[in-house]
């Protein structure tokens, strides 16, 4: 049985994955700029626990994650307890 090379296409993809990998990668390490404003506000108007400053992409990002999360907590676990409230998110790094 002989090996037959991968289709044109597979090396492409894999090319374009690695590519994109690697962008991604530099791109949440920039600075924040305009987002990182409007995005630590907003959260912190809807849920004060989430916002812990943004300075780069990817710390806005995570301000976002905490908010759904704090969110989805009330939504799942019906204990009476607010999320959003400071204090209530785990202060991991």
């Amino acid at each position: 049985m002989k090996r037959r090379a991968q289709p044109q296409v597979f090396r492409i993809a894999a090319a374009l994955l690695l590519t994109a990998a690697i962008a991604g990668q530099w791109w949440q390490r920039q600075p924040a700029g305009v987002i990182a404003g409007w995005v630590p506000a907003m959260a912190k108007a809807h849920c004060p626990a989430a916002v812990r400053g943004a300075s780069t992409i990817a710390d806005s990002a995570r301000t976002l994650d905490r908010w759904s999360y704090a969110v989805i907590g009330n939504l799942v676990f019906r204990d009476g307890r607010d999320r959003c409230q400071a204090g209530e998110i785990n202060r991991r790094g």
